[in-house]
C-alpha cells in the first residue's frame, strides 16, 4: 500500500509553526476512513509546497485521543505542479515537527497515489490555504 511510508527515528525535528497547534480533522472527499488535518494543511512561503497530514481511521479530534490502533498520521508535502510529493515521516503523538532540511527529500510520483483525494483537494485549494515560514 503506497500510503504507508518509512519513519527516519533518527531525524532531528524542528517545531512547527505555533499557529498550527489547532487541529481540524475532515474527512477527504469521496474517502470513507482517509482524514486530513484542514488547520496543519499550508503553503510554505519558501518553496511553494503544501505542508499536509492525513491519517486513517476516525476523527475524533486531538493526537492524545488518536487512538494507536488507528495509525499513525502521516506528515507530507506535496508539489502539486509537478504531481509528485515528499514523504515527511510519520507522527503518532503530535510533536512531530517538519524534518530539518525537509526541502530537499526526493519527490516520488503522484500526489493521488500516497495522499489520496486529501491531497487532490490540497492541490485544487492551494491559492486558498493559509501561507506561512515553514522552517
Amino acid at each position: 500500500m503506497k500510503r504507508l511510508v518509512v519513519c527516519l527515528l533518527s531525524v532531528p525535528v524542528v517545531a512547527f509553526s505555533a499557529g498550527a497547534t489547532a487541529e481540524t480533522w475532515k474527512l477527504a472527499p469521496g474517502e470513507t476512513k482517509t482524514y486530513y488535518d484542514a488547520d496543519f494543511t499550508r503553503v510554505d512561503q519558501t518553496s511553494g509546497l503544501i505542508v499536509t497530514r492525513i491519517a486513517e481511521g476516525k476523527a475524533n479530534g486531538a493526537y492524545r485521543n488518536w487512538p494507536a490502533s488507528k495509525g499513525p498520521i502521516l506528515v507530507f508535502a506535496l508539489d502539486c505542479a509537478a504531481d509528485k510529493w515528499m514523504d515527511l515521516g510519520m507522527d503518532f503523538d503530535g510533536s512531530k515537527g517538519l524534518p530539518k532540511g525537509w526541502r530537499k527529500e526526493a519527490k516520488i510520483e503522484d500526489i493521488s497515489g500516497a495522499v489520496g483525494k486529501a491531497g487532490k483537494l490540497a492541490c485544487e485549494t492551494k491559492d486558498t490555504l493559509p501561507k506561512a515560514e515553514l522552517p
